[in-house]
């Protein structure tokens, strides 16, 4: 084993070994498996933003391959579009209320979610709210913020240590 004097104890080695490798894992990668593609998520609302429309179907079309993906709204008016490629997209829902159309793209990026409200105004217009796609990196799942938790738990390894290690009686005989 290594000779050096932090590591004189295979259990503190091991545990330092494992903080440092729990650490590099991502906790998300245990959370859900990677998304294949974009998802697009919200609900659809009538011109008040208030009363959901049931069994309406959001429909979007990338603007350079024209693939379609759609999704229908469920009794809360959501609805889930999933695995889109990523790229811009232009959107549409149609319902019993007619067919509307957003008058800007959106932008579906891989791996993550966007999610949008929409809500069904006058002369077939959508009219959008943004949410952001997912949640923003907190700063511990940065590298520099991966950085401090590795110095802080190998900080913490090295005070167990120095406190537990067995310290000797000072003599004028035992030098």
């Amino acid at each position: 084993m290594l000779k050096i004097g932090i590591f004189r104890s295979r259990v503190m080695a091991v545990s330092l070994l494992a903080a440092f490798l729990l650490l590099l894992t991502p906790v998300r990668d245990f959370a859900q498996a990677p998304l294949k593609g974009g998802v697009l998520t919200g609900q659809v609302f009538g011109a008040d933003m208030k009363t959901p429309v049931v069994n309406a179907t959001v429909k979007i079309r990338n603007l350079n391959t024209q693939k379609e993906f759609s999704s229908p709204t469920d009794k809360t008016g959501m609805f889930r579009i999933t695995s889109i490629e990523e790229g811009w997209y232009t959107l549409g829902v149609s319902s019993i209320l007619g067919d509307y159309n957003l008058n800007y793209g959106v932008y579906i990026k891989a791996g993550e979610t966007a999610k949008l409200n929409l809500s069904m105004k006058g002369a077939g217009v959508l009219e959008g709210k943004g949410l952001g796609s997912s949640a923003p990196k907190g700063f511990f799942a940065t590298p520099a913020g991966i950085l401090v938790i590795v110095a802080v738990v190998g900080g913490g390894g090295v005070a167990v240590y120095e406190l537990t290690k067995k310290k000797t009686e000072v003599s004028p005989v035992n030098k």
